[in-house]
C-alpha cells in the first residue's frame, strides 16, 4: 500500500492500477490514509481541509460537502483537538477525499476505535462506496468488520499473496449444515450425501449427526434425504469461524 501511495520505493517488481503499470500520475485520482491521520489539532475541520487543499494544489473544492460525506457537518468549526478518535479518523478520510478520488486506500481505519466509532466508520465507508461509487482498499486485522464491508479479499503474509477470493466464496466455505438422522440411517445418509455433493467435506459428529461443510439450502437437503427414504430428525445451518479459516490459510491448512 505504501508503494502504491508513493511513500516507499519498491526494490523490485511492479504494480498495475486501472490498467497502468507503475504510473505515478494515477495518484492524482487516489486518496490515502496510511497509519494515523495527519491532521492539525489546533485547526478546525474546515481549516484542515482548506490547508490540505492548498498543499495539494486542489481548486474549487466544496469542503462543506466533503465534511457532510464523512458525517462531520456539525463539527466543521470545532477544533480537531476536541475530536474523538472516530471523528479524527473521519477527518483523516475527509482529507483523503480531497480532489474527488475514485480510489481510496485505508490502512487500519478502525484500529483503536470504540464500538460506536467502528460503526460510524463502517457506515461512512458504505456510503462512500454505494452513493459515490468510490472503490476502497482496506488493510485490517479485524476480520469481523471486514466481513461486513468487503466484497473481495486477499491474504498477505510476509509480503507474499497467500490467496484471494470473493465474499461469496468466503460465505460458502465458512458455512455448514448439520443433519441429524435416526442412528440406523447414518451410513446410508453419508453415502447419499457423498454422491449428491462429491466435492463437499462430510464430517460424522455422532452416531446420528453429520456436518456438510458447504452453504447448502437445508430445505433442499431435507427433501433429498426424505425422497431417498432417510428419516431426518433435524437440520440446522451454521456460520463457522471466519478467523479460523484465515488462520488455516496462513498456516498452510493446519489450524493451531
Amino acid at each position: 500500500m505504501r508503494i502504491i501511495c508513493g511513500l516507499t520505493q519498491q526494490s523490485e517488481g511492479s504494480y498495475t492500477l486501472s490498467g497502468k503499470t507503475n504510473d505515478a500520475a494515477m495518484r492524482n485520482n487516489m486518496g490515502m490514509l496510511i497509519e494515523r491521520p495527519g491532521i492539525y489539532e489546533h485547526m478546525t475541520a474546515l481549516e484542515n481541509l482548506h490547508y490540505f487543499s492548498l498543499l495539494f494544489g486542489i481548486q474549487s473544492q466544496d469542503h462543506h460537502k466533503i465534511l457532510e460525506m464523512v458525517g462531520l457537518q456539525n463539527a466543521e468549526k470545532k477544533k480537531a483537538r476536541q475530536f474523538s478518535l472516530g471523528m479524527k479518523q473521519r477527518l483523516g478520510i475527509a482529507i483523503s477525499l480531497l480532489g474527488n478520488p475514485d480510489f481510496l486506500i485505508l490502512d487500519e481505519p478502525i484500529n483503536g476505535l470504540d464500538p460506536e466509532g467502528v460503526y460510524e466508520i463502517r457506515k461512512m465507508l458504505e456510503t462512500l462506496n454505494h452513493q459515490y461509487g468510490t472503490t476502497i482498499m482496506i488493510a485490517s486485522h479485524i476480520l469481523s468488520e471486514l466481513y461486513k464491508l468487503a466484497t473481495d479479499y486477499a491474504i498477505i503474509d510476509g509480503g507474499c499473496l497467500i490467496d484471494e477470493f470473493s465474499k461469496e466464496t468466503l460465505e460458502r466455505v465458512c458455512s455448514s449444515v448439520q443433519v441429524t438422522v435416526e442412528p440406523e440411517y447414518l451410513q446410508h445418509a453419508k453415502t447419499l450425501l457423498a454422491s449428491r455433493y462429491p466435492n463437499v467435506r462430510c464430517e460424522i459428529l455422532s452416531n446420528q449427526s453429520l456436518r456438510l461443510h458447504e452453504k447448502i439450502n437445508p430445505a433442499d437437503l431435507n427433501q433429498f434425504l426424505v425422497e431417498n427414504k432417510v428419516r431426518v430428525c433435524g437440520l440446522g445451518a451454521n456460520d463457522e469461524d471466519i478467523e479460523k479459516f484465515f488462520v488455516e490459510k496462513l498456516s498452510g491448512g493446519q489450524a493451531a
